[in-house]
């Protein structure tokens, strides 16, 4: 029996197979390369900071997973797609009933990728300060979209070779918010702390 609270996850399932190839290959990688920078003199080890960045990298290894490999999903919405919209729709944004019938399978699909672009990028924006602590929130900000745009760009770029991916402005608009939400509560805490970013190794 699956528990309730795991329902909506339900719909991403097909994502956790690419995920875990993806991790297995990228996490060894990083831990190879980090035991080799602590053999450099003058590099200590700290295990907070080192488990941050770990957390980054599995992170990366999902979002790659979940915007750029072709999946069942993605194909279904290419088909229907022009391949790339510039035009930014609210009501696209917010799933409008006015131009997706209630309880139709296109708009089960809006809701469900308009959800998964928002949740995706906030543990980008958690991270991002834990990462760099003298991040500031707008550069935070600059990077979400630096980062949002990039990955609609290869998603374009990869329906040359049958990806079944669409690039979509509205997607970068749900993920930089997103993203803003993950950032604004990593500041918010700080502030409520009192404490000010320290300065820390890249």
């Amino acid at each position: 029996m699956i528990p309730k609270f795991l329902y909506p996850f339900l719909a991403y399932r097909s994502l956790v197979f690419p995920f875990l190839v993806l991790s297995a290959i990228t996490v060894p990688c990083w831990l190879v390369f980090r035991l080799y920078r602590l053999r450099i003199p003058g590099n200590g080890l700290s295990f907070h900071r080192e488990i941050v960045l770990l957390a980054f990298v599995v992170y990366l290894s999902g979002l790659a997973a979940a915007t750029l490999i072709p999946n069942h999903n993605s194909r279904l919405a290419a088909e229907a797609a022009a391949g790339i919209d510039l035009s930014p729709n609210l009501e696209s944004l917010t799933c409008s009933s006015a131009i997706l019938p209630s309880g139709s399978t296109a708009r089960a699909f809006c809701v469900r990728n308009a959800r998964g672009n928002f949740m995706l990028f906030v543990p980008l924006g958690v991270l991002l300060p834990l990462v760099w602590r003298r991040l500031r929130f707008w550069r935070g900000i600059q990077i979400g979209i630096a980062v949002s745009f990039s990955i609609e760009l290869v998603q374009y770029v990869s329906r040359a070779w049958g990806s079944h991916r669409s690039a979509d402005v509205n997607d970068v608009i749900l993920n930089v918010l997103g993203a803003s939400l993950g950032l604004a509560l990593v500041f918010l805490l700080r502030l409520l702390r009192g404490n000010r970013p320290a300065v820390a190794r890249a």
